[in-house]
């Protein structure tokens, strides 16, 4: 399903003209109650992590900046002792909320508090269909049993729940299974197939991808529903908003142009203003540039590249070029590809 929250495609292309930051991601904490395998975060501590009071400080840069959206995350967001101060802050400025949780810390008490802050949506992730393979990618003990605990008290009070799934080979056997459960609870249920390195460069969650059998299953069942992204590239267009439509701030106030893009902070907001690192730095612009220069260069490659999407900031950490695909990349746009001349 489409996302609820994207853009008009007017209001994204004023965007993308005026570099305005339409979505901000606020890594509210690297701290997490969990041990997922394969996550992206280098750690699960904060040096110095911004307090509530300062967050309230960065929504009013968003807010100067033109922000729509404000996505919570971390981490585990909930272990933010403010959390619920810098949720009512992102209502209270009128950006629309999204809140990304593994969903254990959800008591009664707390889907009582975020009931009234009405998220777009509260994002939990799903890692497999049984106690055994979810608990064994969370590596945790009984997280299965307390993400459906969490689920079932946001559902209980009208929230929007959605269900995410990091597509692994811990849990490709159970995708139809995986879906029948979302089906079942009513709510949408999204699949990546990509799997990140850590932020720091560790490739080591990448031995967790699924197999090529996997994806391609994958891939046909969301031809099958008019699920499958297929990017319409044209000359001199943008590949992705790196640089103009997203913003990514993290624990200790570090502002990158995506949340992906960890080639060099654009400045720290402790030390400068939000909108005066956004609009001045030369890290943003050369991450905007890379943009384009990514959507020339897939349209000269033609083929499955040319359709498909892409994220420089995983290309740039795969092979150190942020325009050059890798091997899992062209293999997924491949198997895309396919999919797509089946269907």
């Amino acid at each position: 399903m489409a996302d609820t929250w994207a853009p008009s495609v007017r209001l994204k292309e004023l965007a993308l003209e005026r570099a305005q930051p339409l979505s901000a991601s606020l890594e509210l904490t690297y701290r997490c109650n969990w041990r997922c395998v394969f996550c992206y975060n280098p750690r699960h501590h904060d040096r110095r992590r911004l307090s509530g009071a300062e967050w309230l400080l960065v929504l009013d840069g968003l807010r100067d900046l033109g922000t729509l959206y404000v996505a919570l995350t971390g981490g585990e967001p909930l272990t933010h002792p403010e959390f619920l101060a810098i949720a009512r802050g992102v209502r209270e400025r009128a950006f629309a909320l999204r809140i990304l949780t593994n969903g254990a810390l959800v008591t009664e008490a707390l889907a009582d508090a975020i009931a009234p802050l009405r998220p777009m949506a509260v994002e939990m992730s799903l890692h497999g269909a049984s106690a055994a393979t979810h608990d064994r990618a969370t590596a945790t003990p009984g997280s299965f049993d307390a993400l459906f605990r969490g689920v079932d008290r946001l559902l209980a009070r009208q929230v929007e729940v959605v269900l995410k799934t990091p597509l692994t080979c811990l849990n490709e056997a159970e995708m139809d299974d995986m879906e029948r459960i979302t089906e079942e609870l009513g709510v949408p249920w999204r699949v990546d197939a990509v799997l990140t390195p850590r932020d720091d460069g560790d490739p080591g969650s990448l031995a967790f991808r699924a197999s090529t059998d996997a994806i391609a299953r994958l891939y046909g069942k969301l031809g099958a529903l008019g699920r499958r992204s297929r990017e319409e590239r044209v000359k001199g267009g943008t590949n992705c908003g790196l640089g103009r439509t997203t913003i990514a701030i993290d624990p200790e106030g570090d502002v990158f142009p995506c949340l992906q893009w960890r080639r060099a902070p654009l400045g720290n907001v402790r030390e400068t203003p939000l909108p005066e690192l956004w609009r001045g730095s030369e890290e943003r612009a050369l991450a905007a540039s890379v943009s384009r220069r990514a959507n020339d260069r897939l349209l000269e490659a033609g083929g499955a590249l040319a359709t498909f999407p892409f994220c420089p900031a995983l290309a740039l950490q795969r092979t150190g070029d942020p325009l050059r695909p890798d091997d899992s990349h062209r293999e997924r746009a491949e198997i895309a590809g396919r999919t797509l001349d089946v269907s």
